[in-house]
């Protein structure tokens, strides 16, 4: 890597001004200045090229006035050391060691020359500060542009990692599409899969009405598929509607379908969710709604989202039961609690009646495997937690997520 320009022109002006104003009358030191010039011209040109030749020729012409100065008339030769040192001290391509040994070596020499010349202490005190001085400047030199070289690499590493976060996080969100939308069409998939073969069955048996009502709950199991999918990729985009008009649209969809009382009741205050938390919660909403409706057919179900959940929030089981007792056709409202906690967790709770007909035994929720997985990744990923099993009566199932919000 070449000096720094300032160096160059700086170092070329004093050389040439020195050799101009040379009182020089020895044509031995006419030629070791020449000597000197060339092996300083030489290293300009093969400093890129070949930058070991390009130190040697640079050391040659430090040390060649170096071992002549103490027969030059004045301090041409002087001068011409501390150019040629200050030029080498603000090249950035010698490790510390070398620079040092060449600095120390061309002063030294220079001074014992001087000296065996006949210079007296205050000329000898005099060459030394030229040459420290001139040194020094290129040092100075030298640890800018080291530094400015590490802050270009810096930068550069910097750049790249961002780029590679920036990809990183491109994969992510294709990821999270592509598992929302794949979660998305496997229950819309599956339902019209059992509408169909339902609709085999009718149609072996003769029963044509019945075939009908199956093709048409298929044809709008389609067109929800269709705009959940389109919903689910909304709110990736975080091109959705709050939470709870999106639930009062889920659950009265399912009311309707179903002929299912379903109670949904808001609390806290109502703020805008990442898309992640959001789409996770209408995700697990949806789930639950769907298992209530397949092992507890008829039987209420009560959806609980809560805008303010700490963890030192503890309500019993019962509670849910009383507080959606006074409105069962309502979509949602707002409880209007006095606090402002918007650094609380959300938290959605949805509870259905088990039958007592039906055998409860202990073993698992009655979700299927896949969905509950799917929807604890889900949930993982957007740094909340699912719980789901009886209350403590065994009279309700309960399934509770919360997430930070």
């Amino acid at each position: 890597m070449s000096a720094n320009p300032v160096m160059q022109i700086v170092g070329f002006g004093l050389l040439i001004g020195t050799l101009a104003t040379a009182r020089e009358n020895s044509p031995v030191m006419w030629a070791v200045y020449g000597a000197s010039s060339v092996c300083w011209f030489a290293s300009h040109f093969l400093i890129d090229r070949r930058p070991l030749w390009a130190g040697i020729a640079l050391v040659s012409s430090a040390a060649i006035p170096a071992a002549a100065a103490g027969w030059a008339d004045d301090s041409t030769a002087v001068i011409m050391v501390g150019v040629v040192l200050g030029w080498f001290a603000a090249w950035s391509r010698p490790r510390a060691a070398a620079l040092w040994l060449v600095l120390s070596s061309c002063l030294a020499l220079t001074l014992i020359s001087s000296a065996t010349g006949g210079a007296g202490l205050g000329d000898l005190a005099g060459y030394a500060l030229v040459m420290l001085l001139l040194t020094l400047l290129g040092l100075n030199q030298r640890q800018y542009r080291l530094r400015a070289d590490q802050a270009e690499q810096l930068l550069r590493q910097t750049t790249l990692m961002q780029q590679e976060q920036a990809q990183v996080a491109v994969l992510e969100e294709r990821a999270r599409i592509a598992r929302e939308i794949h979660d998305v069409l496997a229950h819309s998939l599956g339902a019209l899969t059992v509408q169909l073969k339902a609709a085999d069955a009718l149609l072996d048996n003769g029963d044509v009405d019945g075939v009908r009502a199956r093709i048409r709950r298929s044809n709008r199991l389609t067109d929800e598929g269709l705009a959940e999918a389109a919903a689910a990729v909304a709110a990736l985009r975080d091109e959705v509607l709050p939470l709870p008009d999106m639930l009062a649209e889920l659950i009265g969809n399912f009311r309707r379908d179903h002929r299912t009382e379903v109670r949904l009741t808001t609390t806290g205050t109502i703020r805008p969710l990442p898309s992640g938390p959001l789409v996770a919660l209408i995700r697990a909403t949806r789930e639950a709604l769907t298992n209530a409706a397949k092992h507890a057919p008829g039987g209420a179900v009560d959806v609980v989202l809560d805008y303010d959940h700490s963890d030192d929030d503890h309500s019993d089981d019962d509670h849910s039961d009383h507080d959606h007792s006074g409105d069962h056709h309502s979509d949602h409202h707002n409880s209007g609690r006095d606090d402002n906690n918007s650094n609380g967790k959300v938290r959605l709770e949805v509870r259905n009646e088990i039958p007592r007909a039906a055998a409860f035994v202990d073993d698992g929720p009655p979700v299927s495997g896949y969905g509950l997985t799917g929807m604890r990744e889900r949930l993982a990923l957007a740094g909340g937690t699912l719980q789901a099993g009886p209350d403590a009566t065994h009279r309700s199932w309960r399934l509770v997520v919360e997430l930070p919000g």
